[in-house]
């Protein structure tokens, strides 16, 4: 037995070590060098896109801010100022804000209120003080406050620049209390089609609204979306009045 340990013994060794007692190194994997990568946006799929356009672009993108509520705090202090009275100043921060905020969803009020500032300073600006202070009391929850101001706008003043805007607040205050009669009527009155009259497609459509909540015949609403889409072919609205005007159609007696 003692014999047999031994030959195992020396086979054992023999195979780990090798011939001449040296160590055999057991095999290693074969190293893999891989190339470095450098990793860039890829370009549009169109062999005609500039890659530098594409790049400059995202550059662009890189610099706006992903939420759409970042810069509120300065739109509430343009706001502030436009509601004092402070029209240049309100105007500069409405202009900085937006520019500095493109993706915040108060942008498009804030460029409505550069336009206003800007069109709408007659009568030693009271109108316009009467129309801002009634937008910081809506905003602030009291639509009865900002109806009686802006009441108060429309009959001292009722030749101010500023009275499409007064009549179209005055409509969806009168909409949002159910009180159809209220919104049809101003809404008749802030649709004046006139050139410079950017509420017109939005009073016609509450006026077309108001007038089939009042059960008027149909043919007076389409009437109405019939103005907005042949004389505001590219207004926010005119996808919605396309759509209406095609129901009330259907709904009508051939």
């Amino acid at each position: 037995m003692r014999a047999v340990a031994a030959i195992l013994a020396a086979t054992i060794v023999a195979g780990a070590f090798g011939q001449e007692g040296r160590a055999v190194a057991a095999p290693q994997p074969e190293k893999t060098t891989l190339p470095r990568m450098t990793l860039t946006p890829a370009a549009p799929a169109d062999s005609g896109s500039d890659p530098r356009t594409y790049e400059a672009t995202i550059r662009r993108f890189a610099t706006l801010t992903p939420s759409d509520s970042m810069g509120n705090g300065a739109y509430a202090a343009a706001e502030a100022a436009f509601a004092a009275g402070s029209f240049d100043q309100a105007a500069k921060a409405f202009h900085d804000f937006a520019r500095r905020y493109p993706r915040n969803l108060n942008v498009n009020d804030a460029l409505s209120a550069i336009l206003l500032i800007q069109e709408a300073r007659d009568f030693e600006d009271r109108p316009l003080l009467l129309y801002a202070r009634a937008r910081a009391h809506r905003a602030g929850g009291q639509p009865d406050s900002a109806r009686i101001l802006l009441a108060e706008a429309a009959e001292r003043y009722p030749g101010a620049k500023a009275r499409h805007r007064i009549a179209y607040m005055l409509a969806e205050l009168a909409r949002e209390r159910a009180d159809h009669v209220g919104a049809l009527r101003w809404a008749m009155v802030a649709a004046d089609t006139a050139s410079t009259n950017r509420t017109a497609p939005f009073a016609l459509r509450i006026a077309a609204e108001s007038s089939l909540d009042l059960g008027k015949p149909p043919q007076e609403a389409l009437a109405l979306y019939k103005i907005i889409l042949e004389r505001y072919p590219h207004s926010a609205v005119t996808p919605e009045a396309r759509a209406r005007a095609l129901q009330i159609r259907k709904r009508m007696p051939q």
